[in-house]
């Protein structure tokens, strides 16, 4: 089985907060699809809490479309979580900038952490939400905090790349 495009990166020495530019790919009708890699803790030191990164989720996806959107050069197709608990992927039609896409993570960070502490979480009931009770506006803003606190670094994947005889063994 060949390896997915993130087990090409080296997580041991991922920084975080960053934005990466996961991979980009170009459909048969000649779109640009970028796939970027928003990461919001360190992997394998520390993940968001479930709660927290759900309601995240539900805000997130908004403000970042509010921030990067840009009509006829940029449209955010999703973003979702990733399973480690340690970011999320976004998925875009267009060329973003990686300082651009760092901008709007931090400005979508902002709006979150300014959202009144009685906010209503979108979509967070039974027939919109498939989780409706796992959410924690509180957690959500703390994470965003810390991302806020911490500044968000633009890297690339070279500078990250998984030296081949690190997993030789491990297979």
């Amino acid at each position: 089985m060949p390896l997915v495009d993130s087990f090409l990166v080296d997580h041991t020495i991922m920084p975080a907060p960053s934005v990466r530019c996961a991979k980009t790919l170009t459909t048969p009708h000649g779109d640009r699809i970028e796939v970027w890699d928003l990461r919001f803790v360190k992997p394998n030191t520390k993940m968001m809490p479930e709660k927290g990164i759900h309601t995240l989720e539900h805000f997130f996806a908004g403000f970042m479309r509010e921030h990067i959107n840009k009509p006829m050069e940029i449209e955010v197709i999703d973003i979702s979580p990733m399973g480690c608990k340690t970011g999320f992927y976004m998925s875009l039609i267009g060329k973003a900038c990686g300082d651009d896409v760092a901008k709007s993570m931090l400005a979508s960070m902002k709006d979150i952490c300014n959202l009144s502490d009685d906010t209503k979480i979108p979509a967070s009931n039974k027939y919109q939400c498939g989780s409706c009770d796992l959410h924690s506006l509180k957690e959500a803003k703390e994470i965003a905090s810390e991302v806020i606190e911490k500044g968000i670094k633009v890297v690339l994947n070279e500078d990250i790349v998984l030296d081949p005889k690190k997993i030789a063994d491990l297979a």
